[in-house]
């Protein structure tokens, strides 16, 4: 797997499309699920592109590039996933990005793997001003939230989001996820009902378990 990963990290960089096409084509027999190709090749691809840039061994340009093709693959396979259509009474999420907060990739995996488990899912992309949320809240009412924040100098953004979302009394559960969830506490902010989810195995437990109970709640040990 590390070998597949060299490959297409280096082809990422290039954006070599039509290569990542042709890679794509010749490994649809991985036998990987959804969450394990994003887990075991597209993450560790994100993580190696990251790590080049902040020791300035790639551009930004090349960085854009690697970003861009990311994203493609993932669109090659999302005509691949199989999304069920939705029950009567399926849970729904709201997904967006922090203001400020640019890079959607990993929220767009957070996404597939929702609507996979049969979630009625709204993805508001990335860099949303809170109060745009807030008004999205109040017109859909969803049953949860999730928050991609990786920068952590958008620390005081997602402590406000998180404040004016529990000011709004729906008790609604929120997902934060990002590289900042691995670096600080964020159960300092004192907000109740937010769970911090470090990988997609984190949101696939909390997808199943809305699923089986028709609204999505997490115990303290879950988060």
């Amino acid at each position: 797997m590390q070998k597949q990963v060299r490959m297409l990290t280096e082809m990422a960089i290039a954006g070599d499309l039509p290569e990542i096409h042709k890679w794509h084509q010749e490994n649809r027999g991985l036998s990987l699920s959804t969450i394990e190709f994003y887990e075991k090749l597209l993450k560790p691809v994100m993580e190696s592109v990251g790590s080049l840039w902040e020791k300035n061994k790639i551009t930004v340009a090349e960085e854009h590039l690697a970003t861009a093709s990311i994203d493609y693959l993932m669109t090659q396979l999302r005509y691949q996933i199989v999304h069920p259509g939705q029950l009567k009474k399926s849970p729904s999420i709201l997904l967006f990005c922090l203001e400020g907060e640019q890079h959607s990739l990993g929220l767009k995996m957070v996404s597939d793997v929702f609507r996979e488990s049969k979630w009625n899912v709204k993805f508001l992309g990335s860099s949303v001003p809170t109060e745009e949320v807030i008004k999205t809240i109040d017109k859909w009412e969803p049953d949860a939230i999730g928050i991609s924040i990786a920068l952590s100098p958008l620390l005081p953004k997602l402590k406000d989001c998180l404040t004016q979302i529990s000011e709004l009394g729906k008790n609604i559960d929120i997902l934060v996820g990002g590289r900042v969830v691995s670096l600080y506490n964020l159960k300092d902010f004192g907000i109740s009902n937010v769970h911090l989810c470090r990988d997609l195995r984190d949101i696939e437990s909390f997808a199943l378990k809305g699923m089986s109970k028709s609204q999505p709640v997490l115990s303290e040990g879950d988060a």
